[in-house]
């Protein structure tokens, strides 16, 4: 089996690490779902956008304060 043609790069990362058997074996429609979701992953401006990384002893974090308009549709 071929690996679908992909448009993005996240995309053929994504393909690549899985067998190809199965990276075959996606619908157009699963692909569209799969990329959709590479392309939510950029990120958007927020009118504050505060990250923060801590260090405590050997505990390692990050606090993240994202503020902004709510443009989701209800």
């Amino acid at each position: 089996m071929s690996r679908p043609a992909t448009t993005s790069q996240d995309m053929t990362r994504f393909l690549n690490r899985l067998e190809p058997r199965l990276a075959a074996s996606f619908s157009p429609e699963q692909l569209s779902a799969v990329e959709l979701h590479f392309a939510m992953r950029s990120r958007v401006r927020h009118a504050i956008d505060w990250r923060h990384r801590l260090k405590l002893g050997g505990w390692r974090g990050y606090v993240v304060l994202l503020a902004g308009r709510d443009r989701a549709e209800d």
